[in-house]
């Protein structure tokens, strides 16, 4: 791996270094379970250089591998590493500060580095963890219930109360307690008689990745890529909500 790269450290950075954290519970899982193709994560040396380091196991609380420049055995700690990557089929998974970097070049640039890099990076799998403590893991989780036609645990990924204050104000409407109930009582009827009128959704043998479109206080909105087997590419654009239980619930898609 090129550790020479000059990479832009702004907001996009700090999320794709987000992305990389949140999902590195699923590189371990790999790593646990054997896998056996490239696998590398990223961390700063002694020196205050990001190195990657291949070959990974997992002892105790470290990962323990080779240099990537050098061969050279080391271990580091689990919590001291800010990316991680594999080569699945050819293809770039993770590896969430060289898409960055990547995405900062020209296109004829950006060409030279994927002939050089050798390996297929397209937009990616991010892999959340399904719960409702980040707001990409709100959407998985809601996403599987529908999938499962679970309308309580659809329902249990929901705020109508935050979406209807969300509404109002975004209509500069003076919200009261009393407009707010009513609007969520209306928000929550329409939203299981669509269910029951048009069906459940299916996101079965999906993949999806997660962009930031804007952060506010307490919500987020999220921009989910969703690629179904067949090709087919559905762009969702989620508000979520922190709420009051400490949980992350999804509001409304802009349509």
């Amino acid at each position: 791996m090129n550790n020479s790269a000059k990479i832009e450290e702004n907001d996009l950075y700090n999320y794709n270094l987000y992305k990389a954290a949140n999902t590195l519970w699923y590189f371990n899982e790999l790593i646990h379970a054997g896998f056996s193709g490239y696998n590398s994560v990223k961390f700063k040396n002694k020196e205050g250089v990001y190195v990657w380091l291949e070959k990974v196991n997992i002892e105790d609380i470290y990962f323990v591998g080779e240099l990537a420049e050098n061969g050279i055995s080391q271990q580091v700690l689990i919590n001291d590493v800010i990316d991680w990557m594999i080569i699945e089929d050819g293809r770039l998974i993770g590896g969430y500060t060289i898409r960055h970097y990547r995405d900062t070049l020209d296109e004829d640039t950006k060409v030279s580095f994927d002939n050089d890099f050798g390996v297929k990076i397209d937009d990616g799998n991010d892999f959340f963890k399904p719960d409702l403590v980040t707001p990409e893991g709100a959407i998985i989780t809601i996403e599987n219930f529908y999938s499962e036609k679970n309308l309580m645990g659809v329902l249990s990924c929901k705020d109508f109360m935050e979406e209807a204050k969300h509404l109002l104000e975004e209509r500069s409407v003076n919200v009261t307690e009393e407009l707010q109930l009513e609007i969520a009582g209306t928000l929550k009827a329409s939203f299981i008689e669509d269910l029951e009128s048009n069906g459940f959704p299916s996101f079965n043998n999906i993949e999806r990745n997660f962009i930031l479109m804007e952060k506010h206080d307490n919500k987020c909105l999220i921009r989910e890529k969703v690629i179904y087997p067949d090709g087919v590419t559905v762009n969702n654009t989620l508000w979520v909500a922190y709420s009051e239980a400490q949980e992350w619930k999804v509001l409304n898609n802009i349509e």
